[in-house]
């Protein structure tokens, strides 16, 4: 679970459920951090259920946005015309989000596959699928105001997940700030990821 504002726009939470019934936890924190943006996998609720949770006091009005990814559920503040779906697979669903006032941005959710269903070295590989994803929708928008969160079930010193071909994960603003960096004469984007 990971809490995270990005400047201009709103709060989000992503949650790994593993599958249990958490709705009353799932409606305290929302109300407790005034989250704008859900967004969960291994999912086992009833959409209209935690739909109706999170608007019964009335002040709240949280809408399910719908996608082709199964394993990712979005809920927000705003209907789904402001968090359209760009790309979707089975374990990834990049959304466009434009709220009127604020800069868009794209947001990546995924659950990636676990260590046991598949070895470290097809993690780090399906990393590096995933970073050309992104970099392929973000050059098809025109921006790189991306915003990726999920599971990915591996630790943050795993190679897919630092080396330059990958995501290209560093842990200090510092460096992120500088935006990328050349490895054999090509540009690689930096990933930052405070964890």
């Amino acid at each position: 679970m990971g809490f995270f504002s990005f400047e201009l726009m709103k709060t989000f939470l992503f949650w790994n459920l593993n599958k249990k019934p958490l709705i009353d936890n799932i409606v305290s924190l929302t109300q407790f951090y005034d989250i704008d943006v859900l967004m969960f996998c291994e999912w086992n609720i009833v959409i209209a259920d935690l739909l109706n949770a999170l608007n019964a006091d009335g002040k709240g009005s949280y809408y399910y946005i719908p996608g082709n990814c199964e394993k990712i559920k979005i809920f927000t503040k705003f209907p789904n015309e402001f968090i359209k779906p760009i790309f979707e697979s089975d374990r990834l669903t990049i959304r466009h989000v434009t709220l009127p006032g604020s800069d868009s941005i794209l947001l990546a959710v995924i659950h990636f596959v676990d260590k046991y269903n598949w070895d470290e070295n097809s993690q780090n590989a399906e990393c590096y699928n995933l970073a050309e994803t992104i970099k392929e929708t973000e050059l098809r928008l025109g921006h790189s105001r991306t915003v990726l969160v999920g599971d990915l079930n591996m630790n943050p010193f795993q190679a897919g997940v630092i080396m330059a071909n990958g995501l290209h994960a560093v842990m200090t603003k510092k460096i992120a700030s500088s935006m990328s960096r050349k490895v054999q004469q090509k540009e690689y984007k930096f990933f930052y990821n405070p964890m």
